[in-house]
C-alpha cells in the first residue's frame, strides 16, 4: 500500500471518528435522557399532609366538602408535561424524553358525590426538561410554545361516586372533557387516578397523544427523531378554598 492511499484511509478514518464524536455531543446536548422521571402515579406518591392540620388517612374533613377546590399554582407539586420517545441515529432503543411545567391553574367543583367542573391551564412556556437546547427548540419547534403558550382541559361531563371515597384511598375514574393543545381543541377520556387526602385531593394520568391529532410536526433535530406519537401527563393537588 502507498504512502499517500495511507495517508487517505487515515484521514477519512478520522473524520469518521469526529463525526461519530459530534453526533454523540449532540445527542447528550439535545437528547438521549437516560434518567428521565417515571410515569406519574399516585401508588409511588405519599399522601400530602392535610393543609389545615387534620390527620392524613383520618376521617378528617374539611367543613364542608361540597365546593371549590382549586390548584395552588407555580411552585407547587402540581404539574403537567410529556413524555416522548426520542431516538438517536446511531443507537439500536430510544429513550424517554421528559418535559414538565408547574405553572398550572384551575379548580373543581364538588357537589354531593359528583365533580360538576374541572378547569385547568397550564403554561407551556415554562416547560423544563433535563436538556436546556431541547426546551429553547420547543418553542419553535413541536409544541411550539411561543406561538402556543397555553394548554387547557376543561371537564364536559361530570364525575360520579356511589358514595364519598375514603380518605387516603386511591380511586380510579375518567374525566371526559375538551384537551386544547397547540391550538386545537378535541374531544378526549383521560384515565385518572384520585386521592383524598383531608384538606387535598390529589389526582394524576395520563393521555396518548397522536401528534397529528393536534397538528403538531415532531421535531428532528440532528441525529435525533421524535417519535409521532406521545404521552400528556398531569399531577395535580387542589386544595379547599371555597
Amino acid at each position: 500500500m502507498s504512502s499517500r492511499r495511507r495517508r487517505t484511509i487515515g484521514i477519512v478514518a478520522a473524520v469518521l471518528v469526529v463525526a461519530v464524536a459530534g453526533a454523540y455531543a449532540a445527542f447528550v446536548a439535545i437528547g438521549g435522557s437516560t434518567s428521565a422521571a417515571p410515569p406519574v402515579s399516585l401508588s409511588t406518591t405519599s399522601p400530602s399532609p392535610p393543609a389545615l392540620g387534620g390527620t392524613t388517612g383520618s376521617s378528617a374533613t374539611p367543613a364542608s366538602f361540597d365546593g371549590t377546590w382549586a390548584l395552588a399554582g407555580s411552585g407547587t407539586s402540581s404539574f403537567a408535561g410529556y413524555r416522548v420517545r426520542e431516538q438517536f441515529s446511531f443507537l439500536p432503543a430510544p429513550s424517554d424524553a421528559v418535559g414538565r411545567t408547574t405553572a398550572v391553574t384551575g379548580s373543581l367543583t364538588v357537589a354531593g358525590l359528583r365533580i360538576t367542573a374541572v378547569s385547568v391551564k397550564a403554561d407551556m412556556t415554562q416547560l423544563r426538561s433535563d436538556k436546556a437546547l431541547r426546551d429553547q427548540r420547543m418553542q419553535t419547534m413541536g409544541l411550539e410554545t411561543d406561538r402556543f403558550p397555553t394548554a387547557s382541559f376543561t371537564l364536559t361531563t361530570p364525575i360520579s361516586f356511589t358514595n364519598r371515597p375514603p380518605a387516603g384511598t386511591i380511586v380510579h375514574v375518567v374525566a371526559h372533557g375538551n384537551l386544547r393543545l397547540h391550538g386545537v381543541t378535541r374531544s378526549v377520556r383521560i384515565p385518572l387516578e384520585a386521592r383524598w387526602s383531608g384538606d387535598q385531593i390529589q389526582v394524576a394520568g395520563s393521555l396518548p397523544i397522536l401528534f397529528a391529532d393536534y397538528g403538531i410536526t415532531p421535531p428532528s433535530i440532528g441525529p435525533v427523531t421524535v417519535q409521532d406519537h406521545g404521552t400528556m401527563e398531569l399531577e395535580l393537588v387542589f386544595t379547599k378554598s371555597s
